[in-house]
């Protein structure tokens, strides 16, 4: 189903384009975001797709990997993230009453690129290709959102979850290191 998603708003006349910034954090982990998307509406339901660039950050917290980890070295291991991505997104948002509404998004495949980091004796990057595929088979670093929103004329505030997953690989490409956070999120989005 998300592969329909990435061509359907291609080619149809009442595409809308939008702009949208979020920004989610707790105590110990934060993402920004800032995206593009053509989006076009089928009944109450709006679909779309779009390009999503951004930077996670956070405290050192425990990355871990479920495949073999290099010698010496253990399959949890403390970073940092500092990383930066680029995705194609796909979104949906399903109109309830009056200006009130709700939806997800989701990147599907993308870059990612940051600083390296040593844990131990061990070098990591950031993955540089982003793909998903659901939980520990993620590729790289992928964003997702669950939200309500409110719509004025021109700006649609919106509020919810994001959960999304940063990911590191052992220089020389060995081993994929993974960490999970989930944030509460807001976002301003312009309907161009």
């Amino acid at each position: 189903m998300p592969f329909l998603l990435l061509f359907l708003p291609v080619g149809l006349a009442a595409q809308r384009p939008l702009l949208d910034l979020s920004a989610g954090a707790t105590d110990h982990a934060w993402r920004v975001s800032l995206s593009g998307a053509g989006t076009v509406a089928l009944g109450s339901l709006t679909v779309g797709t779009g390009v999503r660039l951004t930077r996670y950050g956070g405290d050192a917290a425990r990355y871990r990997t479920h495949e073999a980890p290099p010698a010496g070295a253990s399959s949890r291991l403390p970073l940092a993230p500092g990383v930066w991505s680029l995705n194609l997104v796909v979104l949906g948002d399903l109109h309830l009453a009056g200006p009130i509404g709700a939806g997800a998004n989701l990147d599907v495949a993308g870059i990612a690129w940051g600083r390296s980091q040593r844990a131990g004796t061990v070098r990591l990057a950031p993955a540089r290709w982003s793909l998903f595929r659901y939980g520990d088979n993620d590729r790289g670093s992928l964003t997702s959102e669950f939200f309500v929103r409110a719509t004025t004329r021109r700006l649609a505030w919106r509020a919810g979850v994001s959960h999304y997953v940063t990911g590191y690989r052992v220089a020389g490409g060995g081993a994929r290191y993974l960490r999970f956070d989930t944030v509460p999120f807001v976002a301003v989005t312009w309907r161009v």
